[in-house]
């Protein structure tokens, strides 16, 4: 598989006035755990959006569904929509490794990152996986968090609608860094839902 033409930009062009119709279940739209045959095409996702081969892309998501599968600590979600996937997203049991500095981020269930194909972007599929991601969560912890560039401020929004609210912007999570140097660590207050 060739490498796709990355997109620039690592996040969404933040336009909060620019909503088409939402997507729904009556338009066929499923959120459901990512089986085996959905990797390539979360993988073809992954580098249209970071850059890289698609290949790379792929050992990344085998290895996190095996993960999910053995450990239980990770949870990856697709939003399938007529035989395509039109996004995905993940979320992890994250532990400050031995020897990490004081201002480590703490311990706990963090969302990964939202990718949506733009030809599906701004119809609320990122929402839908955020909070079926969050009701996930809920099921084994009362708090979750999630982290971000400062610049991104489309996933800022996003966040801030299912209540999440900033803890601090001095913070270290390892293998991270920031487009623009500064990160936002943020938490939410679950309760279980039923």
């Amino acid at each position: 598989m060739a490498a796709p033409e990355p997109n620039p930009a690592l996040f969404a062009e933040y336009a909060p006035h620019d909503r088409r119709p939402p997507l729904g279940s009556s338009d066929g739209l499923e959120i459901r755990v990512a089986e085996p045959g959905d990797l390539p095409h979360l993988a073809r996702l992954t580098a249209l959006r970071q850059g890289g081969s698609v290949e790379t892309h792929l050992a990344q998501q085998e290895k996190a569904l095996r993960e999910m599968r053995e450990k239980g600590s990770s949870l990856v979600l697709v939003a399938g929509l007529h035989e395509r996937n039109a996004g995905y997203a993940k979320a992890g049991w994250f532990e400050p490794p031995p020897g990490a500095p004081p201002n480590a981020a703490p311990a706990g269930w963090y969302l990964g990152g939202v990718i949506v194909d733009p030809e599906f972007r701004r119809r609320g599929i990122g929402s839908l996986l955020t909070r079926s991601r969050l009701d996930w969560i809920a099921e084994r912890s009362s708090r979750a968090y999630y982290f971000a560039s400062a610049l991104n401020r489309a996933s800022i929004d996003l966040h801030d609608r299912m209540g999440f609210v900033e803890v601090t912007r001095d913070f270290h999570f390892p293998g991270t860094r920031f487009t623009g140097g500064v990160g936002i660590l943020f938490e939410i207050l679950l309760q279980k839902r039923g």
